[in-house]
């Protein structure tokens, strides 16, 4: 049956059998002897084809083995041959029927065939009463027995027998020791013992090993003309998932801390995407959520560079309205003269009466609001008509005044000087605004506004005179018609036009850069949409390395704990691979631990994220005034239904697979075969 010829196998420089050549029968009993450390169990790992000769050649019915694949040596221990070991290697947490239908589970045999095969043999020996019974409970005779039956429930052709009544009293190896001589006439059985006694009594053959050396007579028999056919083993998928589960629910704190690693990481990336989504939804839900939005200031700007210095220097002018006019040509734009010299931005004012510190007052087209896509009003209603008599605030305004502005009084006074050559005039403006609306904006970054109308506050302007400049020019010169002639560089001019454009052409021209030719559009509400898409898409550079490192700390939480289980479980694994489990069966279930840690932290974090996404958002919203910064788009992401649910569970399993892979490969480098040594 086997033929052995100059095998030989060496760990590293260390020879552990050399030149090995014999040939053994179909049947019979065996007995390979000599001291601890000869090269005894080293021997039947290689005719199991656990391990492979580092030299020569090992045949089984005339196959050379060497030949054969790994499925094949697989396929091989599940039908061929069974083990019998000193001290037992069953699974000490399983039943006893559980370890006797082990092999034949692993090969996924039909169930009733499988019961009635453990059944007979766990009455032949004695051990059905105890068969619900854990293992860790039974004797030592008890355990023996029920490796006996483990090994012959597969009807082997090839029975190795590794010491095993070394841990046994006189009654139960004479058991075990009658039953192996039994089986050894229909099968054969190889036996590694150094006890004389046994052998002597039970041995048909003997083989002696010292230092690596056969040192009896060579045993040889003529090869029988019988082939060997490999059997195709099934996966038994639910053998093995009970498998997996058993072990998982064994290893409770380390799985518990997988679980806690993994749905906290996959919770923070599920956050961070939800405000890279929250954020650039809410700028562009509230990019137009000013007043001053429509509205820009048109300036001219000239850089002039300093020679052998990398500052420049830069000067502001208003330009000609002609050159406005081209610029905006085919644009529904007003332009106006930018009175911010007479009625400055930002005015102290008395609300009824009362100083209050200065904020901002700001001209509008259309104070209405009609030409606005979006409802700013939360509270009163907006005027008809131009009047300098009313206004709207905001509701910064409304949080900064400390109290309900509806129907308040808000009263300025400004006073400026302005001089033509050696003739001046002192331009006092003053009034009451009542106000009748309060809306809502922006909040980032946005300050206490006051609204009121622009084509009012022109009319005034007009109406303003000169009087000592008109005398000095002999012609009346109102405060328009002076500011409509100062010159380009003049602080009169404001260095600027205001220009008011509709809702959709202030999109195009923010998209664009805020430049059109020569001319450049400044306007607050634009500086804060930049500021704040700048500060948003710095915070979202700055997750993306944290999500990189997020996502390698729960690959090496998980990776560690594999590589971890797997070392506690190695015993376990050397003893499924000598049932004839595959490197499929292996990684299903010492792999499949990381796979269900990662399947079920994705779940606790997609319900995680949900109840952290509305504490972060309503933290960030006392914070900015803004909600749902972020937003978790669970439901479609960049047009597919479902995105982010489906690509943290798959990116959770592929983190799963890659740390739980690459460490167990690691760690099978080392024969697992050492685990199984009695030696």
């Amino acid at each position: 049956m086997y033929r052995l010829e100059n095998v030989s196998k060496r760990y590293g420089d260390f020879l552990v059998l050399k030149d090995i050549s014999f040939s053994l029968p179909q049947k019979g009993l065996v007995a390979i002897k000599g001291r601890s450390g000869s090269g005894k169990s080293t021997l039947l790992n290689l005719m199991s084809l656990m391990e492979k000769p580092t030299e020569g050649k090992l045949f089984y019915k005339g196959v050379d083995t060497s030949t054969l694949k790994e499925k094949d040596k697989d396929s091989f221990r599940s039908f061929e041959c069974a083990f019998v070991y000193q001290h037992f290697n069953l699974e000490e947490d399983l039943s006893v029927v559980q370890n006797v239908e082990l092999p034949l589970e692993l090969r996924d045999e039909k169930k009733q065939e499988i019961a009635r095969k453990s059944r007979m043999l766990l009455e032949k020996f004695g051990l059905f009463a105890h068969k619900n019974k854990k293992v860790k409970v039974l004797s030592g005779g008890e355990k023996q027995r029920v490796a006996l039956c483990r090994s012959i429930i597969i009807q082997p052709k090839v029975l190795f027998a590794d010491e095993p009544t070394g841990a046994l009293d006189k009654r139960n190896e004479r058991i075990v020791m009658d039953a192996l001589k039994e089986l050894s006439k229909e099968i054969l059985v190889v036996l590694v013992s150094h006890n004389e006694r046994i052998i002597s009594k039970y041995a048909d053959h003997i083989i002696e090993l010292s230092d690596g050396k056969i040192v009896s007579e060579p045993i040889s028999f003529e090869e029988e003309a019988e082939g060997l056919t490999i059997r195709k083993k099934k996966t038994n998928y639910g053998f093995l998932s009970s498998f997996l589960s058993h072990n998982y629910k064994g290893n409770k704190i380390k799985n518990l801390l997988a679980l806690a690693s993994g749905a906290l990481g996959y919770a923070v990336l599920l956050l961070a995407l939800g405000f890279y989504s929250g954020s650039k939804e809410k700028i562009e839900e509230e990019r137009s959520s000013s007043l001053l939005y429509t509205v820009a200031n048109v300036s001219k700007k000239t850089i002039y560079a300093i020679e052998g210095s990398p500052l420049s220097l830069s000067r502001t002018l208003r330009p000609e309205k002609k050159e406005i006019k081209e610029a905006f040509k085919g644009f529904d734009v007003v332009i106006g003269n930018d009175y911010s010299y007479f009625l400055p931005v930002y005015n102290a004012y008395e609300c009824n009466g009362f100083p209050k510190d200065p904020v901002a007052f700001c001209p509008i087209n259309d104070l209405s609001l009609k030409d606005r896509e979006k409802d700013f009003l939360v509270e009163g209603k907006t005027p008809v008509g131009e009047s300098m008599s009313f206004a709207l605030v905001n509701e910064e305004f409304e949080k900064n005044l400390g109290e309900k502005a509806l129907g308040k009084i808000i009263s300025i006074n400004s006073k400026t000087n302005v001089s033509d050559g050696d003739v001046s005039d002192e331009v006092t403006l003053s009034f009451d605004f009542q106000v009748i609306g309060v809306v809502h904006e922006f909040p980032f970054l946005n300050i206490p506004r006051v609204y009121y109308s622009y084509p009012a506050l022109s009319k005034e302007m007009v109406r303003t005179k000169l009087p000592n400049i008109s005398k000095e020019k002999g012609e009346s010169i109102s405060v328009a018609s002076f500011v409509n002639e100062a010159p380009p560089s003049s602080e009169y001019s404001s260095y600027s036009y205001l220009a008011f454009f509709k809702e959709k052409e202030m999109r195009m021209i923010e998209e664009k850069g805020m430049k059109i030719g020569e001319l450049t559009l400044s306007s607050d509400p634009l500086t804060i949409n930049q500021s704040f898409i700048a500060l948003t898409e710095a915070f979202s550079g700055c997750l993306m390395p944290f999500m990189v490192i997020e996502v390698l700390g729960v690959a090496f939480i998980l990776g560690s704990l594999s590589y971890s289980s797997f070392m506690e479980r190695r015993k376990q694994a050397a003893i499924l691979t000598a049932l004839g489990g595959s490197q499929k069966d292996r990684s299903f279930i010492y792999e499949g631990e990381g796979f269900l840690n990662a399947f079920f932290s994705s779940l606790i974090a997609l319900l995680l994220s949900y109840p952290l996404e509305r504490l972060l958002s309503s933290c960030l919203e006392s914070q900015t005034g803004m909600a749902s910064l972020i937003k978790i788009p669970y439901f479609s992401y960049l047009g597919l239904p479902f995105l982010p649910v489906v690509g943290v569970i798959l990116l959770s399993l592929m983190v799963a697979l890659v740390s739980s892979a690459l460490p167990l490969s690691f760690a099978s480098k080392r024969p697992l075969t050492e685990e199984l040594r009695d030696e």
